[in-house]
């Protein structure tokens, strides 16, 4: 093990100098870090655990692209971060590659067929099921890493190994794993206490191995993703969710299919974006920015109190339209998303923001959401929607809580291949059950818990759920500027709202946008802000 080390760490000091720029992600009561910054004529590769980036960089120096190696940090991720992501996780990437194409994988987990309100009356309602098997979405991170391969120029074999060599020799546990082994002891103690030491959680400095994981990714190595959806990897699923009462089939599996998407453009202040559409948080992103570009930030600073407010009452906005407007658009017939980042509609939704003084949250639910409908075929100009009288849609529902979660990580090749990529298993450990060495995720947390007449996010069998996640490439003047990402929940269309308004409005640097204290505003129930 110690030649092993030595020769890889060689390696990367002679031959690459890699770039650590990512945000360490612990609960809430663990401090966020940023990593050492270092240069690289190869490429760069972010992510939030070094042991991840370094695989990123293991396949960049083997002459890989930026999706080879953004495939190698996802794998890997899996295994030194198995409470953020895996392969039991679902997410969502952006590339823009060096020859101008463009594209988004959406990889987000399905609803199996067996999760329907009447089984969910039955089993006693969605609150009680997050740490249950039925909680479990299917997964859709293998299929997502079958569908970037199609852009990658090595074989998977290759690519798996850094992450097969971590689950098969072991990593020195960090202080966040540790942390959130700790967090989530009594989950793991009584739904997988195979992954704990000796029954007690993991403490840093310690040697973690996983070697039912290596097994699973040396079979998804040799026989490609789809041995996870139709092999012996699902017949192994199958028979954990009848043993265990869960929803999830063989079939459900079979039928699962990642999506390839266009990415979802837009502009502020001479800046391009493309960011992932419906049903994550790029179009917040846009409409958000879109009211922003009406102040000028750039003459107050970070820490203005008229800045903050005017974020704020920005992000309440278009988080009120995105709770009520944005699902699945391949189960919902509408989803008026072109309206929801439409330029006329913003100039709209910022004339309700008061300068001098903060909205009601009593009132944000019944008087601040609005209708991007007129504006979804590009034609209506604000003036002429906003002098007709219209019925205001009420948001629905009471809306969940959950906790600080998730993983991003970024990658840009020599060549200027950029990706963008966010997965999660929604809360920390998912479910807290463990197959075949990954954790299974718990989204279906995401839908709502009773129907209700309209939502997009009704539980439906074979609907994607919606998050928050937003995984973006930013281009000024047609060239990339910046690759990002969070993680962080319901935090992090927030989170990134205000780095891009420090980098751009407020002329930061990178590392200086990200340290920069946040404010998160999420209205998260009926009259009970959270910000």
């Amino acid at each position: 093990a110690y030649e092993t080390e030595a020769r890889r760490m060689k390696s990367i000091a002679m031959r690459f100098l890699l770039t650590f720029l990512a945000l360490a992600l612990a609960p809430a009561a663990h401090a966020v870090t940023v990593s050492p910054v270092l240069q690289s004529r190869e490429g760069m590769v972010t992510a939030a655990n070094p042991l991840a980036a370094e695989a990123g960089a293991e396949i960049l120096e083997q002459g890989g692209n930026a999706i080879d190696a953004a495939i190698a940090v996802s794998l890997a991720l899996g295994v030194v971060e198995p409470y953020a992501s895996g392969l039991g996780g679902e997410g969502y990437l952006v590339a823009v590659l060096a020859d101008g194409r463009e594209t988004a994988i959406d990889f987000r987990s399905t609803a199996p067929a067996l999760a329907t309100y009447e089984n969910l009356a039955k089993a006693g309602g969605l609150r009680d099921l997050r740490y249950s098997p039925k909680a479990y979405c299917v997964a859709g991170v293998p299929a997502g890493i079958g569908k970037a391969l199609e852009m990658a120029s090595l074989p998977l074999e290759k690519l798996a190994a850094p992450a097969i060599r971590l689950a098969e020799e072991g990593f020195v546990v960090n202080e966040p794993f540790s942390a959130v082994t700790m967090d989530r002891w009594e989950v793991l103690y009584e739904n997988a206490p195979e992954f704990l030491n000796e029954g007690m959680p993991w403490s840093a400095g310690e040697t973690f191995r996983n070697p039912a994981l290596a097994r699973t990714l040396k079979r998804l190595a040799a026989g490609g993703v789809r041995v996870f959806y139709e092999g012996e990897l699902a017949d192994s699923l199958d028979r954990f969710m009848r043993r265990n009462a869960g929803w999830a089939r063989k079939s459900d599996l079979q039928s699962y299919r990642a999506l390839v998407r266009e990415p979802v453009k837009g502009r502020y202040r001479g800046y391009e974006f493309s960011v992932p559409g419906s049903p994550v948080g790029g179009p917040r992103i846009l409409a958000t920015l879109n009211i922003l570009e009406h102040f000028n930030l750039a003459l107050m600073g970070w820490d203005d109190p008229l800045a903050i407010h005017i974020m704020q009452e920005a992000m309440i906005l278009t988080a009120l339209d995105q709770r009520r407007w944005i699902g699945d658009p391949e189960t919902n017939a509408y989803i008026p998303e072109k309206g929801f980042i439409s330029k006329q509609y913003a100039r709209e939704r910022t004339m309700l923001i008061d300068l001098a003084r903060a909205s009601d949250p009593s009132l944000w639910h019944s008087e601040r959401v609005g209708d991007p409908g007129p504006y979804q075929d590009g034609t209506a100009r604000y003036v002429d929607v906003v002098l007709k009288a219209r019925r205001r849609a009420p948001v629905e529902g009471e809306l969940t809580d959950v906790p600080p979660s998730t993983t991003h990580f970024s990658v840009v090749d020599s060549k200027g291949n950029a990706v963008a990529w966010t997965q999660t298993v929604s809360s920390f450990f998912g479910t807290g059950h463990m197959v075949d060495g990954y954790f299974l995720n718990n989204e279906l947390g995401n839908f709502k818990a009773r129907p209700v007449e309209g939502s997009p996010i009704n539980l439906e069998p074979g609907r994607r759920p919606r998050t928050t996640i937003a995984p973006m490439v930013v281009k000024k003047d047609g060239q990339v500027r910046w690759v990002l990402g969070s993680p962080g929940s319901g935090r992090i269309g927030s989170t990134l709202i205000e780095i891009l308004v420090n980098l751009i409005d407020f002329d930061m640097d990178l590392e200086a946008a990200i340290r920069t204290p946040k404010l998160a505003v999420r209205p998260v129930r009926r009259g009970r802000p959270s910000a």
